[in-house]
């Protein structure tokens, strides 16, 4: 039940990114959205979705890697059970950046083992805005483990897309033991003259479950 109400979410927030992308658009195409506005938002949609189906809930902001920054990655609790929501603004997609990912899910175990039920619900969230660099072109592929089925559109908006050397699902196999159960990656800005999906702005989700 957790889980087909997370997932719901996440396509829902489309939606949502759709009317706050457009609201604050040029913020958004410059810098794509910052850490604490993507995790909070989607902190929000989750917690909605969940009353909506008549579920009591709470979230709060959770500290990994304790930083004088924005709280961005948060807890939502409820009584159908605990999602973790990790949220990343992935201002590049160089090793360290995509290692740093990684790397979070390892704080988060350490800081909260006391709290991690086994069937408690990772979301690992993130946001990028696409290069030149041939890192970025990858990012896509790295994520999700292939090249997306509408290539032709990104060609068409003057984006190559690459496969990589390796694949977040291996590294996660490797160092977490745990494959995502569910992986997606949307668009959610759309171009003012003609309407049509900005390409280079992506948004990504994996969920991680260990139960």
């Amino acid at each position: 039940m957790l889980l087909d109400i997370l997932i719901q979410s996440v396509n829902e927030f489309q939606s949502d990114c759709m009317a706050l992308c457009n609201k604050h658009y040029p913020t958004i195409h410059n810098r794509g959205m910052t850490e604490h506005h993507l995790g909070t938002a989607f902190a929000r949609r989750l917690s909605r979705t969940l009353i909506e189906f008549g579920h009591s809930c709470e979230y709060s902001h959770i500290e990994v890697n304790t930083s004088t920054e924005l709280p961005h990655h948060f807890r939502v609790t409820s009584d159908a059970g605990t999602v973790w929501i990790l949220t990343h603004h992935m201002v590049s997609a160089s090793e360290s950046c995509k290692n740093k990912v990684l790397q979070d899910i390892t704080a988060w175990k350490d800081e909260y083992a006391f709290a991690i039920q086994p069937t408690d619900i990772l979301l690992l969230l993130a946001d990028h805005w696409m290069t030149r660099g041939m890192k970025s072109r990858e990012l896509l592929y790295w994520w999700t483990g292939k090249l997306p089925d509408e290539i032709d559109e990104y060609n068409a908006q003057g984006i190559t897309l690459h496969k990589s050397d390796s694949k977040m699902v291996q590294i996660l196999e490797n160092y977490h033991h745990v494959s995502p159960c569910y992986v997606k990656y949307t668009h959610p800005l759309k171009r003012s003259a003609d309407q049509q999906l900005v390409r280079k702005y992506i948004q990504l989700y994996a969920v991680l479950q260990w139960a």
